[in-house]
C-alpha cells in the first residue's frame, strides 16, 4: 500500500509509492566516463588556471586538498544596501569557495581512505570557521554536486562553500521545529528509532546513517552525529573520523551497486551559536520531480527507504 510520510522536523510530506516501487537495477544510470584529454582546471599542473589558493593540506610535498575562491561566484564580497518591498533585494554578498579533494582526475570522494576523508572534512570545518567569522555572514552552505545530472559542470571531484547575508529559509523551520514539546531533540530521536527500525544502514559509537522514514529521493541517506552537535567545527577528533568513515562506506556503497550515479550531499549546521543537530544528507539524483512534485511540493518516491536501506546494508556487508 502507498504511504504519505511526513518528514521528522519539517512540515513537509512525501508519498510513498510501494505499489509503483523499482528494483535497485533500474536507477541505473551511466554516464560518459570523464574525459581525461581535456584540459582540467583541477588537476596538478594546472593551478594557474583558478584564482589565487586560500588553502592547501600536502603529503610528499605534493598537495592532496586544495581551496581557492569559484572562478564564477554565487556571492561576492561587494555590498549594498538593502531594498524592502514587493520587489525586494540586497547584494548578493559573501563568499564561494571551491575544495578540490584529490589531485587524482579519475578518482571520486568515496575512493578515497579514511583519512583523507577526513582531511577533507576538516578543510571543511577550517573554512567553516573562518567564513563564518566574516562580518554580515549569517550562514554557511557546504554542498558537493557529482554528476552532470547533478549539477557538477566539472567532472574532477570538489566541493563548493558559499557564505551568506541570511539563514536559508529550511535551516530557520529546522531551528524552529527542532524541540518538540517536551524539550526533546527530533532528531535525537530519529536516531534512536531508525537505528531499531528497517531503515537503518550502519552505526558506530559516533555516528548514525540510515535512510529517512520520508525519504524524497531513492536511495536518499542521512549521516548524523549521535551526539546532540551543532556544527561541523564542534566535532572533535574521533566523532570526524567517524563521520568520514560513515561517508566512505555509504558512497562506496552506492558506488557500486549503481555504478557511480549523479548525487548531492550538503550538510545542514547550525548558524553561529544556536542549538541546533547538525547532518549531512546525501540525495542520488535518480529521478525527476514532474509536474505533481513542482505544483504541490509533495514528492512521490518509487524506491521506499527501507528497501534502500537493506540495499545498501547488502552492499557493505559484502
Amino acid at each position: 500500500m502507498n504511504q504519505l510520510r511526513k518528514d521528522y522536523i519539517l512540515d513537509k510530506w512525501v508519498i510513498i509509492a510501494r505499489e509503483r516501487a523499482k528494483r535497485p537495477s533500474d536507477f541505473i544510470q551511466r554516464e560518459k566516463t570523464k574525459d581525461s584529454a581535456k584540459l582540467c582546471f583541477f588537476c596538478p599542473g594546472n593551478e594557474k588556471t583558478t584564482p589565487p589558493e586560500i588553502e592547501r593540506v600536502e603529503e610528499d610535498g605534493r598537495w592532496i586538498i586544495r581551496c581557492f575562491p569559484n572562478k564564477y561566484p554565487a556571492t561576492t564580497e561587494k555590498k549594498d544596501c538593502i531594498e524592502e518591498g514587493p520587489s525586494a533585494n540586497m547584494a548578493a554578498y559573501g563568499r564561494h569557495e571551491v575544495i578540490v579533494e584529490t589531485p587524482e582526475h579519475d578518482r571520486e570522494l568515496g575512493d578515497l581512505d579514511v583519512k583523507h576523508i577526513s582531511r577533507v572534512l576538516l578543510m571543511y570545518s577550517r573554512r567553516l570557521v573562518e567564513l563564518k567569522s566574516m562580518e554580515g555572514i549569517e550562514y554557511v552552505s557546504i554542498f558537493k554536486n557529482r554528476g552532470k545530472k547533478a549539477g557538477a559542470s566539472l567532472a574532477h571531484s570538489h566541493t563548493q562553500l558559499i557564505a551568506l547575508p541570511l539563514i536559508p529559509q529550511i535551516i530557520k523551520e529546522e531551528m524552529t521545529n527542532l524541540i518538540d514539546e517536551e524539550g526533546k531533540c527530533r532528531l535525537c530521536q530519529s536516531i534512536s528509532s531508525e537505528l531499531k527500525s528497517k531503515r537503518a544502514i550502519l552505526e558506530d559509537e559516533h555516528t548514525a546513517v540510515f535512510a529517512p522514514y520520508a525519504s524524497r529521493s531513492p536511495f536518499e541517506v542521512r549521516i548524523i552525529p549521535k551526539r546532540h552537535v551543532s556544527s561541523l567545527e564542534n566535532l572533535d577528533k574521533k566523532e570526524m573520523k567517524s563521520l568520514a568513515s560513515s561517508l566512505k562506506k555509504t558512497l562506496e556503497a552506492l558506488n557500486k551497486s549503481l555504478q557511480y550515479p549523479p548525487y548531492n550531499y550538503h550538510l545542514h549546521l547550525g548558524p553561529g551559536d544556536r542549538d541546533f543537530h547538525m547532518y549531512l544528507e546525501l540525495i542520488p539524483r535518480l529521478s525527476t520531480w514532474a509536474g505533481f512534485e513542482l505544483g504541490n511540493d509533495i514528492i512521490i518516491n518509487t524506491m521506499p527507504p527501507e528497501n534502500a536501506a537493506e540495499h545498501y546494508r547488502e552492499q557493505i556487508n559484502q
